[in-house]
Parts: structure tokens; C-alpha cells; sequence
């Protein structure tokens, strides 16, 4: 760390080295004690960050004191505790500086007394024992000792400090608070100025900053070097690798680095993808992850009322955060991002991801306007959401696969491109929701809502739709493949280019439904389907191109699933084109009206159908039963409402213990306004 052998200025008062003895051996006391207090500091500061866990980030703790047992805010914490270790170095820094300079000062002086090299002046035998005065002016010692001083020197004054503030920011980088962090990284390149401008008078006499380093680099080349390469490393870690996801300074491509998320985001394997250098990143990112990891944990507060909140997560950053199998239930996540996170079998009933209002519009003003969650390809698989508000959440390209989704409110969320295939959507609210390009092969959704829902080329194969709502539903391009649609309500849903192949419509509306280039179903699978008033009309040019390049724009997500099945026009002319195919004119023979005796026995059938599907064993949990009170309660419903009334209430029916009040006395209301006017 020093020069021992640094000479005598020449052409300046000779020292007298008896009298500088007394001055540096004060001088050096009080470094000591300096230095002892600095490394007390550092010790202190490091317990107290070491203690903050991910899931003190995560709920926003306060940061437990050692030894005082006092709290103290987290972000405040983490702005205080480096400016104090840079404020405290830079002091500590600067009084070592000015004993380095008594201590070459008096080697100089003492070596014109020494007849050889090879012989110590007693006058260096009573200096004081302090690290840096020995290094300096010491006697003669075994390479061994004076190695040790010298990193004595190195580990304590450069090395730790700097480690901690880095320490310090990776420590607070999941919280994901691009501010704090930032003034992290200042105090990093303050310290780092603060060595290279105050530091180098640690090692050289010169009064010049300029002539010190040209001196040093002079009679100690490699160690210039490698300090050079330390100060940039240690600048790089802070800029460039210690960075938030998604800020300005994340350029994992500036050092050949490829971001972990980015890889598992494009991958349903997580970190599937990854090169050879996200790999590397990705095993420094688990010692030091900039993300939070807070997987297997019960992260809700004992404090939380019965039904109330359980904890606040409101407007948190929670990118790339891992929630795996841990307990979220009744959390508060509205207007949160959980871009990419993971919550893999989370428990998240009853939990909030809704949108927060920002501002309220008084009178005359604009209306309010309002932050929505944000969970884009999110990893949701097999997650507990039963009864969570997810109002607007924005969960594109999104894994839900075999999540339980029962009771969820789900309206104008947007899931295009999700997978939801296996999930559990009974009852679920899906109005206005955007599934475009979605896959929900397989998925339970009997008296689900999808009114007004945009399901251009979602994949509904196999799915189970008893009593689910469609109306007024786009359903362009939409493969319904061995979907179970039994009392469903299609009525004003738009059929274009759909594969019904196999599909299952009985007792099912299809009143208004606009189709074409659709296959009609098979007649064993549409017994009592209400199809006279089908509406058999072509989609219009700037309709069939906005289809056209909404399948382009899905068409990576649709080719494994579709394969050779999906036929989507080419163009108006193959669309007019179907007008006169035996497709068309079989939509035309189901599409016949019916006389009043015909009008009549419907009406009785389609009842005794709807009743026996809403009592099924099956469907003792009510959803079906749920879904045909819905669709009854609508206007021109063709079946006998009072009947299906008595016979939801009826105690033989198995659903009817499990119906909600408001919904049979709903029920009830309307079969009262049909009887008045009647």
C-alpha cells in the first residue's frame, strides 16, 4: 500500500526526525481510533443489512438496529446508511492522508541517518504500532509482516468500504426503487472518487495529485493497473449489473450479458433459453438477485381483519418477483406490476389485482383516471384465484394453466394470447375480457359470463361450457373443438370462420348469431339449439382485414395448436365465395321458422331440458343452474321461465341449496313481471 523506500524532497528543509517522532506517534492515536471506529461502522452497518430479508422488501419492514433494538424505516435506511459510510470513509480517508505524509516525511529523514540499507535507526522502533505508520516508516521486516500491512491497509480502507455500499445496493435492488437505487450507485462513485483523488497521497509525498499518480505509475506499474481495473469493475457491477429491470442503465448487452427474465419470459421453461452468458448471469443472480424471491412463504399479516386485507401491495413494482406456493390470500395487488413474475401455486383467493384510481375528476373536470394491474406473461400455474377481483388486469401471454379461477371477476381483463387451458373458470365474471389468441382447451366454465368478450382465435377444444354466456361474444376464428356448449347462450355472437367440429349445442341460443364460413354443427349435437334466427351475413372488407391481421399478428401462438386445421380467408372473394357452398345452405335449412303448434312443443322441450341439465348430480354446485337463470331472465327467451323457477327451488334438485339469494330472488322478480304481463 505505501513506498517505504520514498526519498526527501529535494531542495526543501531537512526534517529533524526526533522532533516529527512525538507529532506523528499523536497523530497516528488518533487515526487509530478513526479507524477502529470506521471498521466498527462497517461491521454494524453490514449486521443491519444483512438482516434484511426479501420479505422485509417485500412488506416494507422496518429495519431492526443491532444492539439499540430501535426501528428505522426501510427506504430511509437505505438512503442514510451510505451517505453516512461515504461521509465517515472520506473523514477517515483524509486524517490517514495527513499521517501518511508525517510518516514518508520522517522515512525520508531518517533513512540520510542510516549508514546502510541493511541497518534500522532506533528512531523507527519508537513509532507507534498504528497499521499505516509501520507500513510507512516501520523498521525492516520479512516480506511476510510487510505484506500483511499493506493488506491490512488495502482491505480495511478501500476494499470493505467499497464492498458494503455495494453490498448496500444489491441488497435494496429487489424493492425495485429506481431513485434510491440510483443514489446507491452515486455514493459507489463517490467513494471510488474519493480513493483515487484523496487515496493516492496514501502512497506518495507529492503535493500534486497529478505528479503522485505519474510517480506511481512510474515505480509501480502493475499496481496501477490492476487499481484501474478494480475502480472499473467495481463502477461496471453498480452501473451495469446491479441494475432494476427495465431502467435506463439495464444494458445486460454492453458487457455480452443476456437478462435472466428475459430468457424465461420468452421461454415457458423458465431460463429454458438462456445462453451461455445468461447462464453466468444467472448464477450471480442468485447470490445477489435483483428480483424478489419470495417463494413458500406466508406473507399475510396475523393483524388482518376477517375478510379484510391481508396485506398491501398496492402500486408495487413486484416485476419478476417469485410468489411460488406462498400465501397471498386477500392481498392487495390493485395497480401493481407483476410483469414475468412468478406464483406458481400461489394462494391468491380473494386477492385484489384490479385497477386503483390515480385521480378523481370533480365536476366539469376529466374523468378519473385509473393504473390497472399489470401481469404480462406471468407464470399463474395452478394457482388459488377463487373469488379474486381481477378488473382490467392486463394479464397477456400469461400461464394460468390449471389455475382455479371459480368465482373470479375477471371483466375487462385482458388475457389475449394467455394460456388457460385445465383452468377452473366456473362462474367466473368475463365480461368485455379480452382473449383473443387465448388457449382454454380443456377448462371448466359452466355458467361463466363471456358477454361482450373479445375470443378472436381462442381455442375453446374440449372445454366445459354448460349454461355459459356468450352473448354479443366475437368469436372470429375461434376453434370450439369438442366444446360442451349445452344451454349456452351464443345469441348476437359473431361465428366467423369458427370450427364447431364436434361441438355440443343443445338447448343452446344461437338467436342473431352472425355466421359464416362455419361449418354447421352436427345435427345429433344440436338437438333443441335455437337456430332459426341465425343471421347468415358476411363480415364486411375492413372487418375481414382487421380478422386478417389479427391472425397475423398471433399466427406464432396459433401454428403448434392449430396445425393444418385453421382455414382463414384469404380474401373477400373466398368469403363471398361461401354464399353458395352446402355449408351455407344447411345454415339456411336450421334457420327455418317455426309455426305456433312447433313454437309451442319447443318451448315445453327446451324447458324439460334446461330443468333435468341444471339438476344433474353433476352440477349440484350450481353453476349450470346459475347460468340458465341468467340466460332466462333475458328478453325472448323461449323457454317457460316460471317452470325453471319452481324448479331451481324445488329441494328434490340438487343445485338449489347452492344457488345465491340475490340470484333466485332475482329470478323470482321476473317471473312476477312475466306474469303482469301476461
Amino acid at each position: 500500500m505505501t513506498d517505504v523506500a520514498a526519498p526527501a524532497l529535494d531542495g526543501e528543509t531537512p526534517v529533524n526526525p526526533y522532533r516529527l517522532l512525538e507529532a506523528i506517534n499523536r497523530a497516528s492515536r488518533s487515526a487509530s481510533l478513526a479507524w477502529l471506529a470506521l471498521l466498527a461502522l462497517m461491521a454494524y452497518l453490514w449486521l443491519a443489512v444483512a438482516s434484511v430479508s426479501h420479505r422485509d422488501l417485500l412488506l416494507d419492514s422496518d429495519v431492526v438496529l443491532p444492539i439499540f433494538q430501535s426501528k428505522i424505516g426501510l427506504s430511509r435506511f437505505f438512503v442514510v446508511a451510505p451517505l453516512v459510510l461515504v461521509g465517515v470513509h472520506f473523514g477517515v480517508i483524509g486524517q490517514l492522508a495527513l499521517l501518511a505524509r508525517k510518516s514518508l516525511e520522517f522515512a525520508g529523514a531518517v533513512r540520510l541517518l542510516e549508514v546502510s540499507d541493511a541497518r534500522t535507526h532506533p528512531l523507527r522502533y519508537e513509532l507507534d504500532t498504528f497499521f499505516l505508520v509501520q507500513a510507512i516508516a516501520g523498521p525492516e521486516r520479512s516480506r511476510v509482516i510487510s505484506g500483511v500491512l499493506n493488506g491490512l491497509g488495502w482491505l480495511t480502507v478501500v476494499l470493505l468500504p467499497l464492498l458494503l455500499l455495494l453490498f448496500i445496493q444489491v441488497t435494496f435492488l429487489p424493492y425495485h426503487a429506481v431513485a434510491i437505487t440510483m443514489l446507491h450507485r452515486l455514493a459507489v462513485l463517490a467513494d471510488l472518487l474519493l480513493l483515487l483523488l484523496v487515496g493516492i497521497f496514501l502512497v506518495r509525498a507529492e503535493t500534486s495529485f497529478f505528479r503522485a499518480v505519474v510517480r506511481a505509475g512510474r515505480q509501480h506499474a502493475l499496481g496501477l493497473v490492476l487499481a484501474s481495473v478494480g475502480v472499473l469493475g467495481v463502477a461496471a457491477a453498480s452501473l451495469l449489473v446491479a441494475t432494476v429491470p427495465g431502467e435506463p442503465l439495464d444494458r445486460a448487452d454492453l458487457l455480452g450479458l443476456t437478462r435472466l427474465e428475459a430468457a424465461s419470459a420468452a421461454s415457458p421453461r423458465l431460463g429454458a433459453a438462456a445462453p451461455l452468458f445468461g447462464a453466468t448471469f444467472g448464477i450471480a443472480a442468485n447470490l445477489w438477485p435483483r428480483n424478489l424471491v419470495v417463494s413458500d412463504l406466508d406473507l399475510t399479516t396475523a393483524k388482518a381483519p376477517s375478510g379484510g386485507v391481508s396485506i398491501n401491495l398496492r402500486g408495487r413494482d413486484l416485476r419478476f418477483a417469485r410468489f411460488d406456493r406462498s400465501n397471498l390470500r386477500r392481498a392487495d395487488l390493485s395497480g401493481a406490476d407483476l410483469e414475468g413474475a412468478s406464483l406458481i401455486e400461489a394462494d391468491l383467493r380473494e386477492a385484489s389485482l384490479q385497477c386503483v384510481e390515480l385521480s378523481s375528476g370533480a365536476a366539469g373536470e376529466a374523468p378519473a383516471t385509473a393504473a390497472c394491474t399489470h401481469a404480462e406473461r406471468a407464470n399463474l400455474a395452478r394457482a388459488r384465484l377463487t373469488g379474486a377481483k381481477l378488473s382490467g388486469v392486463d394479464l397477456s401471454q400469461a400461464n394460468l394453466e390449471a389455475a382455479e379461477l371459480s368465482d373470479a371477476q375477471l371483466d375487462g381483463a385482458v388475457l389475449s394470447g394467455a394460456n388457460l387451458s385445465q383452468a377452473a373458470l366456473v362462474r367466473a365474471n368475463l365480461v368485455g375480457a379480452q382473449l383473443r389468441a387465448a388457449t382454454i382447451a380443456g377448462a371448466s366454465l359452466q355458467g361463466a359470463d363471456l358477454s361482450r368478450a373479445q375470443l378472436q382465435l381462442a381455442d375453446f377444444s374440449d372445454a366445459k361450457m354448460q349454461a355459459a354466456d356468450l352473448s354479443t361474444a366475437a368469436l372470429e376464428g375461434a376453434r370450439l373443438f369438442n366444446a360442451e356448449l349445452e344451454g349456452a347462450n351464443l345469441s348476437h355472437s359473431a361465428l366467423y370462420a369458427v370450427d364447431l367440429t364436434g361441438a355440443r349445442l343443445a338447448g343452446a341460443d344461437l338467436t342473431a348469431a352472425a355466421v359464416w364460413q362455419t361449418a354447421p354443427p352436427e345435427s345429433g349435437n344440436a338437438a333443441l339449439a335455437e337456430l332459426t334466427d341465425v343471421s347468415l351475413s358476411p363480415p364486411g372488407d375492413q372487418r375481414l382485414a382487421e380478422l386478417t391481421a389479427l391472425a397475423l399478428r398471433h399466427q406464432a401462438a396459433l401454428r403448434p395448436r392449430r396445425g393444418s386445421e385453421m382455414t382463414w380467408p384469404d380474401s373477400a372473394t373466398e368469403v363471398k365465395a361461401w354464399a353458395a357452398s352446402a355449408e351455407h345452405q344447411a345454415w339456411q335449412g336450421l334457420g327455418k321458422p317455426r309455426t305456433a303448434t312447433e313454437t309451442d312443443t319447443y318451448k315445453a322441450r327446451l324447458t324439460t331440458y334446461l330443468n333435468r341439465l341444471v339438476c344433474q348430480a353433476r352440477w349440484a354446485d350450481g353453476a349450470v343452474a346459475a347460468g340458465v337463470a341468467k340466460r332466462a331472465m333475458t328478453p325472448g327467451f323461449k323457454g317457460d321461465l316460471t317452470a325453471i323457477f319452481e324448479r331451481m327451488r324445488s329441494a328434490d334438485c340438487p343445485a338449489s341449496a347452492q344457488l345465491a339469494p340475490r340470484l333466485l330472488q332475482a329470478l323470482e322478480v321476473a317471473v312476477e313481471l312475466a306474469r303482469v304481463q301476461d
